[in-house]
């Protein structure tokens, strides 16, 4: 064997051991960068994760706000309670959500106080009575005056509050608000559907109309009433309390009166 064979075997032997290094540095190489991308993909879908975790436990939790606020709401009376502070609990679009739900309560409840304030009046409810006939007649400019401002007060409330009530209304307080479709059928929810404030407000809604027919009748019939009397002032007096007629006649005139009260 010549000294030359030796010498090749060796080169051939590190070239292949070197060749080896290579491939195994490669391989190294490529396992290094598919675990780095296994790791950022694995990384973003971490993020992803919590993103999402973040968004829908805030709507979780903004869903469950808005739920105790509205049911708060409607567990109050309309009539009784203080409905001025609208604190809004929750963020983002529920935020609009709450506010209008809120407001409308606080304006509702304003407008039904008040309306029954006006229903309440002690002045009309005393405007036939002895006290004032004896006050202000026989030409009771005072009392009609009064009466007459009264009524376009209570008409004005009354307008306020029918309209305050409809439906179409209601849903105007969520447009132009740039909400989302499930917002706003969420909103409508609350008014509307399964167990909510539709009954209450279609009843409250029937008895404004009822409660505005009658004392408009009785704000008309007490203007006829002093009419009459002052057409007649000649004819009656105040004796021992009582309103006494000259003649039986317009006695029964004005008793008649009296009794279509609330009549159209």
């Amino acid at each position: 064997m010549s000294d030359k064979e030796p010498k090749d075997k060796v080169i051939i032997e590190k070239k292949a051991k070197k060749q080896l290094e290579n491939e195994h540095k490669t391989t190294k190489n490529k396992k290094q960068k598919v675990n780095k991308v296994l790791l950022t993909i694995l990384l973003v879908l971490a993020i992803i994760v919590i993103i999402v975790g973040i968004i829908y436990g805030g709507k979780i939790l903004n869903k469950a706000k808005l739920d105790n606020e509205i049911n708060e709401l409607s567990s109050k009376s309309i009539e009784n309670d203080d409905f001025s502070n609208i604190s809004i609990q929750t963020s983002g679009q529920y935020a609009i959500v709450e506010k209008a739900v809120k407001e409308f309560y606080s304006e509702y409840s304003a407008l039904r106080k008040d309306f029954i304030d006006k229903i309440n009046d002690e002045k009309i409810q005393k405007m036939l009575s002895i006290e004032n006939y004896q006050n202000d007649g026989p030409e009771f400019q005072e009392s009609l005056q009064y009466i007459e401002e009264t009524q376009e007060a209570f008409n004005e409330v009354a307008e306020n509050l029918e309209n305050i009530l409809k439906p179409e209304n209601i849903m105007r307080r969520v447009e132009n608000q740039n909400l989302g479709s499930y917002y706003i059928n969420l909103y409508r929810d609350y008014f509307f559907e399964g167990d909510n404030l539709i009954e209450d407000l279609q009843k409250s809604s029937q008895d404004v109309t009822d409660a505005k027919k009658l004392m408009n009748n009785l704000y008309n019939n007490e203007i006829k009433i002093l009419n009459f009397l002052i057409e007649n002032k000649n004819d009656w007096t105040i004796l021992d309390n009582k309103l006494t007629f000259d003649t039986a006649s317009l006695s029964a005139e004005y008793n008649t009166l009296k009794t279509q009260l609330y009549a159209e």
